[in-house]
Order: structure tokens, then C-alpha cells, then sequence
């Protein structure tokens, strides 16, 4: 199945149907690299003291920010990619550096 996000054209942002789940997940380059904390939707998606490789969030209606903050094993110097993924589907959403542990990233629900 494809991604459910897109893109929107001349920003960083990013847009789907709401009430459609979705799953972001990390894939790591140098080190290892792990969402610690997101809130999405007034909802913690990663329980406390937890860091996983993987969350779900379901689309809200119009538009909220995603509030994420990554744990690098190789400190500063810790690259991955947050991605979003549906099986054997895939895409890109952001360079993950360890030197910028926190991402906000909008996604806009559509009807």
C-alpha cells in the first residue's frame, strides 16, 4: 500500500486524511536512533522512560503539530531518517542528526 502523507509543495509539511493511522518509524545511519518522546493531538504516543523505533498516530482533523525528540547512541554525531511507513512502502520525512534532538513537524488533516 502507498503512504498515506504527503508532501506540501514549499514547505516541510505534511498532509492526509484525518481519522487515518499512520506510522512513523526510524532508520538509523550512524548509531542507533530512537523516538524518546512524541505528542501528537494533545496524546504522549511513547510511554514515560520508554524510547521505541516506531510509533502510530492516528491523522487529527485540520492542522497539529507533531512534537518529536530522538535519543542518539552516538551522541552528537548520530544521523538517521524519520520515515514513514506502510509495509513494504516507505518515504522520507526528515535527516535526523543528533546535535537536533527535537522535530516539529505540521500535518494537516484533510476531510
Amino acid at each position: 500500500m502507498p503512504c498515506k502523507l504527503k508532501s506540501i509543495p514549499g514547505s516541510t509539511d505534511f498532509e492526509g486524511k484525518s481519522g487515518v493511522e499512520i506510522t512513523l518509524e526510524v532508520k538509523n545511519h550512524v548509531g542507533n536512533v530512537l523516538i524518546f518522546g512524541a505528542e501528537y493531538d494533545g496524546k504522549q504516543l511513547v510511554p514515560e522512560d520508554m524510547a521505541l523505533g516506531r510509533v502510530k498516530l492516528r491523522i487529527a482533523r485540520e492542522s497539529r503539530t507533531l512534537k518529536l525528540v530522538f535519543v542518539f547512541t552516538a551522541s552528537t554525531m548520530g544521523r538517521g531518517e524519520l520515515r514513514e511507513s506502510d509495509g513494504a512502502d516507505s518515504q522520507f520525512m526528515r535527516a535526523l542528526v543528533g546535535h537536533e534532538p527535537f522535530q516539529a513537524i505540521r500535518i494537516v488533516g484533510l476531510p
